[in-house]
């Protein structure tokens, strides 16, 4: 069972002890490219027809019973089956400038065992090593990595793993996105832009406007869809109950700033970022929590990182004085297992 009863709310990053000493000396945390994680289905399982066409359904559904002909029969064709290929591709591109990265927590749906000392963490996560796991406070977390400027934006977010659940992103984008075409057709006043074409030689300016409309209702609809789509996992993880740190950034912003850095990983060259943690400042640094995985030397270990946090001003919660609030707790895992 967990020391503290605080235990069972963190969301727990589970590491090996080179990275556990990285995260504390540096006072940072890396997120990986979406691209580069271990799972390849991950990020790319937002990218499929099922979905689009879900998105494409509650377009047509949210559209006026009483609209004219002539936007029906465009909007019919935009949205036609041979058409669903373009629509995927207008999604995907329109993340082309803006890059996702991730970081990975676990935590438990509901009260129960230590979601800190969890031996399917410990398989695959401390690498055949010495393993530990770190637990953070969830508000405390997004008050420290919440960025909200022209070039990134992180938030901490949980993974969906339902088909239904996805299925109603997409829906709400079809309806969000359909409901911005409506205003601007209603109206008709925004212009076309320049150099704006359709298939379509014969174009009149209500066909010209139908189809531009659509166009960038759609764009404005999905521009959140990145941010999902990270959150996307198959389902046969679902016992990783796993949270992200998802930090959406533009590359242009990310080459400016030095913010991307590069690294040695399983598929090569992988990109990510550091995100400050604040783990010197007391009461509202988000790590709240260490565990000592399976080994050993399990009380040798224990005693070494709260060394490795005392040695970097951190402060350690002592079991001898409970009135003493401030500080990491430091725990030794409870499970038999040798990695």
């Amino acid at each position: 069972m967990p020391d503290s009863a605080s235990a069972i709310g963190l969301l727990y990053h589970y590491t090996s002890d080179v990275g556990l000493q990285g995260i504390i000396e540096s006072d940072r945390i890396w997120a990986t490219h979406v691209r580069f994680l271990n799972d390849y289905t991950e990020f790319r399982q937002a990218f499929n027809e099922v979905y689009v066409e879900a998105l494409t359904e509650a377009f047509r559904e949210g559209l006026p019973t009483d609209i004219d002909s002539m936007a029906r029969s465009v909007i019919d064709g935009l949205l036609s089956n041979r058409n669903r290929r373009s629509i995927l591709k207008i999604i995907e591109d329109s993340g082309l400038a803006t890059d996702a990265f991730v970081c990975s927590f676990t935590t438990l749906p509901q009260p129960g065992p230590d979601p800190g000392d969890r031996l399917s963490q410990w398989r695959g996560y401390s690498h055949s090593t010495q393993g530990f796991s770190l637990g953070f406070d969830k508000v405390l977390l997004e008050n420290q990595i919440a960025l909200d400027n022209p070039g990134a934006k992180a938030s901490v977010l949980e993974c969906i793993y339902e088909d239904a659940e996805k299925l109603s992103f997409f829906q709400d984008m079809g309806q969000n996105a359909c409901a911005r075409f409506n205003e601007r057709w209603l109206q008709r006043t925004e212009p076309v832009p320049p150099g704006f074409t359709t298939n379509n030689p014969a174009a009149t300016e209500d066909y010209m406007k139908a189809s531009s409309y659509f166009l960038k209702s759609l764009s404005e609809a999905t521009a959140k869809f990145f941010t999902t789509a990270a959150r996307i996992k198959d389902s046969g993880f679902r016992e990783e109950c796993e949270w992200r740190i998802d930090l959406q950034a533009r590359r242009d912003a990310l080459v400016r700033s030095g913010f991307l850095k590069f690294r040695n990983g399983q598929f090569g060259q992988t990109p990510f970022v550091e995100i400050p943690l604040g783990l010197t400042t007391g009461a509202t640094s988000p790590l709240r929590r260490i565990v000592v995985g399976p080994g050993a030397h399990k009380d040798d270990m224990k005693r070494w990182v709260e060394l490795l946090l005392e040695t970097r001003g951190i402060a350690v919660k002592s079991g001898n004085r409970p009135d003493f609030k401030d500080g990491i707790e430091v725990a030794v895992s409870v499970i038999p297992y040798r990695s």
